[in-house]
């Protein structure tokens, strides 16, 4: 019997050698089969994205009766940035399937802009509504005052002014290393610890202290005003209306919650261990990437579906027709019972005397019409 060390002196072939080759199949399928899952995984939510966000859009941008309400143009914007979230995911799939992209510095410095922007812009927006909804809660009487198109479209520039500022900081502050040929364009080698434990960090962790706090101060003003209203008169209305009042609020926060904070979690540790790259790190990092990326695919869900408005016009639209349809006919039966008062009343001035038909007449007032629904639709309660 020739011993095994013989037999591979003579070959020129080292025992690691022999050991890798007869390895490698039993690692590269599996490595297939985990790099397809997260494409399909990512796949999935591209189209969950794209299809809500776009409704939404679509919904505001159609539907007068959507669009003529100024807070709407904070939800139009959220969509929007949560769009982008969806657009990005085929550029970071791409990197599973080329990995030439990862030694191109611009290509790579890019993937990371891009996702900080999109989901940068989501979650400003998320605090945005969440000081839209305090002032018209807490502040109902001014907030007509305040919620003019003009300063709204300049809360959302400042945003994304705000979000392009911290985006674009990897542009200039990377540790991305052209000379290193197995150079990985994942987030430990590119982005600065710093970066991510000094500016994303922080910023995430006030962002949901703030939400949290407005929306405790939105419950229990909205708490306080059913019991207002109802007096202890009609105690299970009231109960009803903080129960709702708490589900909403709960849906807001407990999303954002589960979707960004373990994805946050899992880069401080990575940013803290020197064996980030181990099958167990890595899979926990990808699951918690797709959970957070999730946030932009139930955002229309929660800040569009629950208005009753929203759904109507998705339904018009998703069956090919006019989201104003519905609002057309309404405001026509509006107008025909103002016209049927009018002749009524011209019946009863034909049977006075001329003096008293200098008495004022009720006309109909569109837009005293669409005040009032702005108002009423001011709120996500």
């Amino acid at each position: 019997m020739i011993p095994r060390t013989m037999y591979l002196k003579e070959s020129n072939v080292t025992e690691s050698d022999v050991n890798a080759s007869t390895n490698a199949p039993s690692t590269d399928l599996p490595r297939n089969e985990e790099n397809m899952f997260w494409i399909l995984m990512d796949c999935f939510l591209f189209v969950a994205i794209v299809l809500g966000n776009v409704l939404t859009i679509l919904a505001i941008t159609w539907a007068r009766r959507l669009r003529n309400v100024v807070s709407n143009y904070f939800i139009l914007n959220l969509a929007v940035s949560d769009l982008m979230v969806g657009v990005t995911l085929p550029y970071h799939l791409a990197f599973y399937a080329d990995d030439t992209l990862h030694r191109n510095k611009s290509v790579c410095i890019s993937r990371f802009i891009m996702f900080s922007l999109a989901c940068g812009g989501s979650i400003y927006n998320l605090i945005i509504i969440a000081i839209d909804r305090y002032v018209a809660i807490v502040y109902p009487l001014s907030y007509n005052a305040y919620a003019t198109k003009r300063r709204v479209l300049l809360i959302i520039i400042v945003a994304w002014i705000c979000t392009m500022g911290v985006s674009s900081i990897p542009t200039y502050w990377n540790n991305f290393d052209a000379s290193n040929a197995d150079q990985k364009c994942e987030l430990e080698t590119v982005l600065p610890r710093y970066y991510i434990l000094a500016i994303q960090m922080p910023a995430l962790f006030l962002s949901w202290i703030a939400m949290f706090l407005l929306y405790w101060k939105i419950w229990r003003e909205a708490h306080m005003h059913a019991r207002r209203m109802n007096l202890g008169i009609v105690p299970n209305i009231a109960e009803k209306n903080d129960r709702k009042s708490v589900q909403v609020v709960l849906l807001i926060l407990g999303c954002f919650s589960i979707c960004w904070f373990p994805y946050f979690v899992v880069v401080c540790i990575r940013m803290h261990t020197s064996d980030w790259r181990t099958n167990s790190m890595t899979l926990w990092y990808k699951s918690t990437f797709a959970l957070a990326v999730a946030n932009s695919a139930m955002n229309p869900f929660i800040y569009a579906w629950k208005n009753t408005n929203f759904r109507k016009a998705f339904l018009k639209i998703l069956h090919f027709k006019s989201p104003n349809d519905y609002f057309n006919s309404s405001f026509k039966m509006y107008l025909e019972k103002q016209r049927q008062l009018k002749s009524q009343t011209d019946v009863q001035d034909s049977h006075r005397t001329n003096g008293n038909n200098n008495s004022p007449q009720y006309s109909p007032n569109p837009q005293s019409d669409h005040a009032e629904e702005n108002r009423t639709e001011n709120t996500i309660f």
